[in-house]
Formats: structure tokens, C-alpha cells, sequence
């Protein structure tokens, strides 16, 4: 066949497709040509377009119905969430001691939100005339005191992997850390950081959602503020 014969025939193709595209009702309006139309598969068979189609749509369902299931399994995820955080908030008020909300803080939010580590690190400047932060302050000579307070200053949990110093710093020399959240406590002022820390070098990531340490936060940091006055 020639090149110009070649083409003609794909003129007439690209012409037919066009036509079907914006009059797909014709082929319904002959279902004898419909129903015998064939689809070569790749391996050397045929098919009707019919049944091609409906396998076009078996497939699709596959992965509507794994998207619906993705879908409802992170609902009930965040349902479960809910209910730990209202268990939690509960708690924090029913708690008069500054003592008792950090150690409870610090034993729930473990298992909140599946993680190894719970720290808290509180800003040198922060007062408590009873003592009871000595054992969660900052070093005031710290190397990294001012990237702490630049992230309590930006208001967003910080997440992901972070400088093997800093780690160590805000969880201890002999632990391993392989990702962290870092979350800004501060209420008129700022207090420092409840950290999350995990073995994994991916329970922690950037790109993942905050809503609920930013909530977290601002329960814990509205709780710590009230009860340093006492």
C-alpha cells in the first residue's frame, strides 16, 4: 500500500472515530453491528466489544470499591481517634496536678498514636516555682535551642526525620530514632515541644496529615499553662 493510500485510510479512521465520539448513540441504534464488533487481544484472540466493555467496568469496580474500602478504613481510623482524644480531654481536666497531666500525657499519647517515644521539652524561659519541669527542660546552652523555638514560633507540628543530634537531644542518647512529630505547645506564650518519636523511619513523614497533633497540641499546652500558675 502506498503512503498516500495509508494515509487516506487514516483520514477515513480518524474521521469515523470523530463521528462515533460525538454520536455514540448510533451504534445503539444498530445493535446487530454493535454486538459483532471484535477486539483483537494481545494474545492473538478476539473478543466482542461488548465484553470488552464489560470487563472495562468489572475492572473499574475493582478499584472503586478498593478506593471506598481505603476510604472507610481511615474513617474509621479518624472515629477511633476521636474517641481516644475525648478520653484523653476528659481526662486532662479532671487533673489538677501538673505532675499527673504529664505523666498521663506522655503514657496515652504512646499508645494514641502508635508511637515508641513520648517526650516532653520545655523552653528554658518557661517558670515553675515547684520544680516539677526540672526533669523536661532544655539545656539553655543548647546548640539547638534556637531551631526548637523557630519551630514553636512556626505553630505546626514538624514531622519527618530529623538531625541525629537534635533526636538525641529532645529524646536521649541511647535511643534510636527513626522519625518524629514535633508538636508546639504554647498558650499567650510559648512553653516548647511534646515529641513523638518511632523506631520507623517512616511513621512520621512530611506529607502526612496534622489535624490531630495540632489539636493535641493545643489541648496539652492549654492545660500546662493553667496549671504553672499553681
Amino acid at each position: 500500500m502506498s503512503k498516500s493510500s495509508i494515509k487516506a485510510v487514516q483520514s477515513k479512521e480518524s474521521a469515523a472515530i470523530e463521528y462515533l465520539r460525538n454520536n455514540p448513540e448510533v451504534l445503539m441504534s444498530y445493535p446487530e453491528v454493535f454486538g459483532s464488533m471484535t477486539i483483537p487481544h494481545q494474545s492473538g484472540g478476539v473478543t466482542s466489544l461488548v465484553e470488552r466493555q464489560m470487563k472495562m467496568l468489572r475492572d473499574e469496580n475493582q478499584v472503586l470499591k478498593k478506593n471506598m474500602d481505603e476510604l472507610l478504613s481511615i474513617a474509621r481510623e479518624n472515629e477511633e481517634l476521636n474517641q481516644r482524644f475525648h478520653r484523653l480531654a476528659l481526662e486532662l481536666i479532671s487533673t489538677d496536678q501538673l505532675d499527673d497531666v504529664l505523666a498521663m500525657v506522655q503514657n496515652q499519647v504512646q499508645t494514641f498514636f502508635y508511637t515508641d517515644y513520648v517526650r516532653f521539652r520545655i523552653l528554658p524561659s518557661v517558670l515553675d516555682k515547684k520544680s516539677r519541669l526540672n526533669p523536661h527542660y532544655l539545656d539553655r546552652d543548647s546548640a539547638n535551642l534556637e531551631t526548637v523555638q523557630n519551630w514553636i514560633h512556626g505553630r505546626k507540628p514538624v514531622c519527618g526525620q530529623q538531625d541525629l543530634k537534635i533526636h538525641q537531644e529532645l529524646f536521649g542518647d541511647s535511643i534510636n530514632i527513626g522519625s518524629s512529630a514535633l508538636i508546639p505547645l504554647f498558650h499567650t506564650t510559648d512553653i516548647g515541644l511534646l515529641c513523638l518519636g518511632s523506631n520507623s523511619d517512616t511513621r512520621f513523614n512530611r506529607a502526612m496529615g496534622t489535624i490531630f497533633l495540632e489539636q493535641l497540641g493545643e489541648l496539652v499546652s492549654i492545660r500546662i499553662h493553667g496549671l504553672l500558675s499553681d
